[in-house]
């Protein structure tokens, strides 16, 4: 045979070899071998027992892997898992991911009763390398999530909540750099309905668990009682947000919002390295005409015997959560004329407060503006004040340093309105 014939030969004898190679992997991706693989390497990744039940790969026009029906422990399970690589990623040139898309992925947070939860043993700490690693060297060139779900359940708190069709998009994603996102999500709370939607841009470092957020823009939708059919909007910016796995702790800085027509400001933590969610957040409004939100939330005020009553209020307090209850404590601000302070527990509908001065007049019904004097038409007002009060079935203690009631004025007063609607001023 020819020298020049057999040297024509050598690069179609490569070929069927490498098709048959493709094809050897095409169809080693079906068997059991391939998915228990697959499946012990996100065991020792997560330490938490994985499964697999369907992998598929794919050659044409890029290399793809496919794996379905992905379930790590208690806590995941993912539809779909679409990996799209270049092909220089095959034979070690790069680190990139052309795509990476996740479908329908659930997870089930669990908080058992004596505190500990089902992603305690989540990532394990890695073994200590006896030479330092390089920096990372990997790329997404486009990361999407759709049909995401949360199911979030505390039996130490009784709490239970869900967020649901989350979907998140970013593009040109890699360690150390900043690259732009965006999220959508609905949530179920109780009775309350949630929509919510987020873009900035983002920047992390996974080797060393630090993750941040700037440039944020937000909306939502809250719904369901006690809020009216309508709902509340909320509209805002946040100047910067960032997470420290270490630590657990998420801040954020420099957030202005709208909710419900009252604009304000806001700044916190939030400990997830805790059993139950702990927050931390302080929270100021500019000053705004309390009626229409008060409507909006479906807690209209009552009408007064002055027109101009709640005309403006402000607000600044700090909003912290633990063990899931909320409190807004301290809280202070000034309605209309009036200067107060005290704290709120709006779970328990309790409020303790102290005011420097009011005018009651201008808040009682406009029947009770005109009383006839002396201690009998003190005690009426007093009661009409205490029953108006008393329709909001609050616990609730109002220290007044001065207060003019009638024709009389009052000083260091203490009105007290009890949840069953009893009062006692």
């Amino acid at each position: 045979m020819p020298l020049k014939r057999r040297h024509a030969r050598i690069p179609a004898a490569i070929a069927l070899l490498a098709v048959a190679a493709l094809a050897l992997l095409w169809a080693g991706a079906r068997t059991p071998l391939a998915r228990g693989l697959i499946a012990g390497a996100i065991t020792d990744a997560t330490g938490l027992p994985a499964s697999v039940g369907r992998v598929r790969i794919g050659f044409i026009p890029s290399p793809r892997l496919d794996i379905g029906e992905l379930t790590v422990g208690e806590l995941l399970e993912v539809e779909r898992i679409e990996v799209v690589l270049p092909w220089r990623r095959v034979f070690g040139a790069t680190g990139r991911i052309n795509s990476l898309m996740i479908s329908n992925a659930t997870a089930r947070l669990r908080v058992s009763a004596d505190g500990t939860s089902n992603w305690s043993k989540l990532f394990p700490e890695p073994a200590v390398a006896a030479v330092p690693a390089g920096p990372p060297r990997w790329s997404i060139g486009a990361l999407a999530l759709e049909g995401g779900a949360i199911d979030y359940r505390d039996a130490t708190t009784g709490t239970h909540g869900q967020l649901t069709a989350i979907t998140v998009e970013a593009s040109d994603v890699a360690p150390g750099a900043t690259f732009p996102f965006e999220l959508r999500l609905g949530g179920i709370a109780g009775p309350n309905t949630v929509h919510f939607a987020l873009e900035g841009e983002a920047r992390m470092d996974v080797e060393a668990g630090r993750y941040e957020a700037s440039a944020l823009e937000f909306r939502g939708w809250l719904g369901g009682d006690p809020l009216p059919l309508a709902g509340a909007e909320l509209t805002g910016t946040l100047r910067q947000a960032n997470y420290e796995s270490s630590t657990g702790a998420g801040r954020f800085a420099g957030g202005q919002f709208r909710f419900a027509e009252i604009p304000g400001r806001f700044e916190g933590t939030l400990d997830l390295d805790e059993p139950a969610l702990v927050a931390d957040f302080t929270v100021a409004t500019e000053a705004f005409a309390p009626r229409a939100p008060a409507i909006i939330l479906g807690q209209a005020l009552p009408v007064t015997a002055d027109p101009a009553a709640f005309e403006s209020l402000q607000v600044a307090l700090r909003l912290r959560m633990t063990e899931g209850e909320i409190a807004l404590d301290p809280l202070s601000g000034r309605l209309d004329d009036t200067n107060f302070e005290g704290r709120v527990l709006p779970g328990r509908r309790f409020v303790r407060a102290s005011l420097d001065a009011i005018n009651f007049n201008r808040y009682l019904p406009p029947a009770a503006k005109k009383v006839s004097g002396g201690s009998g038409g003190k005690k009426a007002t007093l009661e009409s004040l205490a029953n108006e009060l008393a329709k909001l079935d609050l616990d609730a203690e109002l220290r007044i340093g001065e207060a003019r009631i009638g024709d009389a004025k009052v000083r260091d007063a203490v009105i007290r309105i009890t949840p069953d609607g009893e009062a006692a001023p």
